[in-house]
């Protein structure tokens, strides 16, 4: 905004012609010696008049024009106050008196000023702050420039992700997977297919992608046999894994069994499954501690052949509903085969004898939980046992009474190789999925 003043040729305005303020050559009307705020606000200093201070008013030179040569520029006369910056011009008249004299405003300078505090931070500082934010602002600081994208993209802040419950569009997972995520929950999610987004144009530049995965949850998940196919494929390092109720194929199980160093898998109720699939990964996987295949579908022969195969380090199995398919002589080679069994639930099995228990008792000597009921009182180190839906409340009552040192069905559901068990959604196997 420019502010103009004009003096000497113009009269005062109305407003100001009784004023008892002398102002020959310029005004801005009203006592403007007495009001240094109304200048302040304009940006100028305080403009005394020559009279008011006691100093004869000087007389311009008077200068001849000469008409061949061109008039001499104006002058002009800079003045910074505060953080404005303010010109005076003098312009001659036609007679090459300099009576007309303006003031102007110009803009404001930036009062800050100086460097970008932030960007003088190190990235380590930078990052402990980043680590405070949501995965979803994360996402919205990589937008600001390429800087904030190197660091929110840092491994370091997306090693624990849960997803649980999302939909998930195409190439979601792909991008979490690169970031270089190691605990990832995906209960209960919609993921889109494919993996890997065509999007992604730097792919094909990279060396084959492996991923960091250690600990990966698809329970419930709604996902295709092909993304999961592709989702595998790239995961070597796993720890743990839950696949329950899940879509299996050969591809599918060939991928997990390349993981050599898995302790935990969970293929409870899963699709597909048979005994070619399984005694791949039991081949492969020799580190495997916690097994379960509960409501798998596997039929007489292929149980014969997964017992066989059962690694000496399995601690943990859950065979159960396997009604009319499991038998004495399953139980017999799976307790040869795996003595150190801990937790073992075979529950729903209604061809069950006498026989299966002595096995169990011989051979069995560390376990601490059972689901099943029989001749228990030669099994110093049992602690807890599960009978649902065998004994009748009568029943119950006397096998309470001649068992006082066993707790007897606390627990309604196998935690055998399951991410999570009870009301703690924010964890799976006891890591943290979120900051």
């Amino acid at each position: 905004m420019d502010l103009v003043v004009q003096s000497g040729k113009r009269s005062y305005d109305k407003e100001n012609s009784n004023s008892n303020m002398k102002c020959t050559r310029w005004s801005l009307g009203g006592d403007v010696s007495t009001n240094p705020p109304l200048l302040a606000d304009m940006g100028l200093s305080i403009l005394q008049d020559e009279e008011s201070i006691g100093g004869p008013t000087p007389t311009p030179p008077v200068t001849q024009v000469n008409e061949d040569k061109p008039p001499p520029p104006p002058k002009v006369l800079q003045q910074t106050n505060q953080n404005v910056l303010s010109h005076g011009t003098f312009l001659p008249d036609d007679s090459g008196n300099e009576e007309e004299f303006f003031v102007y405003k110009r803009r404001r300078l930036d009062a800050i000023g100086g460097d970008d505090k932030f960007n003088r931070m190190s990235d380590e500082l930078i990052l402990s702050v980043f680590r405070w934010l949501p995965k979803f602002m994360l996402a919205r600081c990589a937008q600001v420039n390429r800087r904030w994208k190197r660091l929110a993209f840092d491994e370091t802040l997306w090693r624990r992700l849960d997803l649980g419950g999302k939909t998930l569009k195409p190439g979601v997972v792909g991008r979490v997977i690169l970031r270089g995520s190691s605990v990832l929950r995906l209960a209960k999610a919609e993921v889109g297919s494919p993996i890997f987004s065509p999007q992604l144009h730097y792919l094909p530049s990279l060396p084959p992608v492996r991923s960091k995965l250690q600990h990966l949850d698809l329970s419930m998940a709604a996902i295709d046999p092909q993304a999961l196919e592709e989702l595998l494929s790239v995961c070597f390092d796993l720890k743990k894994l839950s696949l329950e109720h899940c879509i299996l194929s050969q591809s599918i199980c060939s991928h997990i069994a390349n993981n050599q160093k898995l302790e935990t898998l969970n293929l409870a109720m899963c699709y597909g499954l048979c005994h070619a699939y399984l005694v791949n990964i039991l081949s492969h996987c020799k580190r495997l501690q916690s097994l379960n295949l509960a409501w798998t579908g596997l039929c007489t022969e292929d149980l014969r052949m997964i017992c066989r195969r059962f690694p000496a380090s399995l601690e943990r199995l859950n065979l159960s509903g396997c009604r009319s398919t499991l038998s004495d002589t399953h139980v017999r080679l799976l307790a040869e085969q795996s003595p150190g069994l801990v937790e073992l639930d075979i529950s729903d099995g209604t061809h069950l004898t006498a026989t299966a228990v002595s096995a169990i008792i011989h051979e069995l000597r560390h376990i601490e939980y059972l689901a099943f009921s029989s001749e228990l009182k030669s099994m110093p180190n049992l602690l807890y046992l599960d009978v649902y839906g065998i004994l009748n409340e009568s029943a119950m009552s006397t096998l309470k009474q001649s068992l006082p040192h066993i707790q007897i069905n606390k627990y309604l559901f196998s935690s055998v190789a399951r991410p999570t068990v009870g009301i703690r959604r924010t964890s799976i196997w006891g890591l943290r999925v979120r900051d």
